[in-house]
């Protein structure tokens, strides 16, 4: 068993997922610094590692269920070391991929709560462009910079892009059992930038804590880092005395990503379509 609760927070590109986790750090049972985990990416690496490397497989092969039973036991083990020194009992996990490894993290972590932050998708496009623009002596990490717009759009949307790939995972997600369904909470960006305290309100008491207000004078106003953020995917600060930043988008990008993604307007925003 774990020794903390985690809360996996996860979600699509310039989503607020800075300004949530900056938000929930004011709780005093919660930690979180508001920094991308290596977690996720190290329990892949295990993963990887007892399925691939010639010694773990051959113990799979002489071994296979204690072996699997002592993977899992060291990757727990592995969680409870890498928080050892905390002492709030929940602690906030950010890492983009969480939500596709969603039965791994409930194999290892029964309790499992997860946080999935969501935004117009049009807006998200724009955000990500607007960005571009402020940055055109840097590219992209998966090198868009040379494209058009349109392409830009595209690839962000495909399959194996930044975007698309966070949504193939949310549709997916349809097909699981219910119980694992239940494990997640879906952040809109447009109502908690709009009104974050009832969504603070509604996250603290799903996870069964007492209720705090936000201090929105200790919520860091500057952008992410470089490096946090991809130099590209900054989503907008919090700023109580402005109103909701809305981008502008090329009309026939976003008839083309409605006509694509219909089941997200469907969940998300059903009078957007």
């Amino acid at each position: 068993m774990l020794n903390h609760h985690l809360l996996y927070l996860t979600g699509l590109p310039c989503s607020g997922i800075d300004f949530l986790s900056q938000s929930l750090a004011q709780h005093p049972d919660i930690y979180s610094n508001h920094l991308r985990s290596p977690l996720c990416d190290l329990l892949l690496n295990f993963r990887t590692f007892i399925s691939t490397h010639p010694q773990a497989v051959n113990h799979l092969n002489q071994e296979f269920n204690p072996t699997m039973e002592r993977s899992r036991s060291a990757m727990i083990g592995f969680i409870n070391g890498w928080f050892d020194q905390i002492s709030e009992p929940w602690i906030v996990d950010i890492h983009p991929q969480w939500l596709q490894h969603l039965e791994l993290i409930n194999l290892l972590d029964p309790n499992c709560r997860m946080v999935v932050c969501v935004r117009e998708l049009g807006q998200i496009c724009a955000a990500i462009e607007t960005q571009h623009q402020k940055t055109l002596l840097l590219d992209f990490p998966d090198k868009l910079a040379a494209r058009s717009r349109a392409e830009r759009a595209t690839q962000l949307f495909s399959p194996q892009g930044v975007v698309g790939s966070f949504l193939q995972s949310l549709e997916q997600l349809q097909d699981l059992e219910e119980s694992l369904q239940q494990k997640i909470f879906y952040v809109v960006y447009e109502h908690l930038m709009s009104n974050p305290n009832e969504v603070l309100t509604e996250l603290v008491n799903w996870l069964k804590l007492a209720p705090i207000s936000l201090d929105s004078t200790k919520i860091n106003l500057q952008l992410p880092s470089y490096s946090e953020s991809g130099g590209k995917y900054v989503e907008e600060t919090y700023n109580p005395h402005q109103p909701l930043v809305y981008h502008t988008i090329p009309n026939r990008f976003e008839v083309t990503i409605k006509q694509n993604f219909p089941w997200f307007y469907r969940i998300f925003y059903p009078g957007r379509l």
